[in-house]
């Protein structure tokens, strides 16, 4: 919490020294994620890759993960390239091995094989499917989760209202500063 504070205060400092006065009094807005901190802000979370994550211990449905997760001050994990996806693969391997099922925030539960990441209401730009997925088997696949499938996890549809573990996501954190 010191390192944090003394970050902002030498942000202001450098504001001070390289503003002028009129622009102090402007509000300035300083988006502070854990990567530019070097660490999570909740301690609940992990640092894999460039984003903090959370690792459910206790099997939903991915409704209930995205409750839970945004009671824990995030959400379900969404994935945005192979980088992200290896990252994952690798510490959950490593942590948990590969006989867990993972839920993620994507979703086609408003329009058929038209997937979002609900986390963030964008549709998904990088997927890395199993082979034959998405398969919308008996016609109620809706939800994304993560399974292992050698030599990494990859992504599966299926339904929403199964049991698994979850993975949040931990939102940047926004501090609006006031300088006069």
């Amino acid at each position: 919490m010191i390192k944090i504070i003394l970050k902002l205060f030498i942000i202001l400092f450098i504001f001070k020294i390289t503003k002028t006065e009129q622009d102090l009094t402007n509000q300035i807005t300083a988006s502070i994620s854990e990567a530019f901190l070097g660490e999570p802000l909740d301690k609940s979370f992990k640092k894999v890759g460039n984003k903090a994550y959370h690792f459910g211990q206790s099997k939903v449905s991915w409704y209930k993960g995205t409750l839970i997760c945004r009671s824990l001050g995030g959400y379900l994990a969404s994935i945005d390239s192979q980088q992200e996806i290896r990252d994952l693969s690798n510490y959950l391997t490593s942590t948990y091995g590969t006989d867990r099922t993972w839920w993620l925030s994507g979703s086609d539960q408003d329009s058929e094989d038209d997937f979002f990441w609900y986390s963030t209401g964008r549709r998904l730009g990088y997927a890395d499917w199993a082979p034959n997925q998405p398969d919308n088997k008996n016609g109620d696949e809706n939800c994304i989760y993560l399974e292992y499938r050698r030599p990494n996890f990859q992504m599966y549809d299926g339904k929403c209202d199964r049991k698994m573990y979850y993975i949040c996501e931990n939102k940047s954190k926004t501090i609006v500063l006031n300088v006069y």
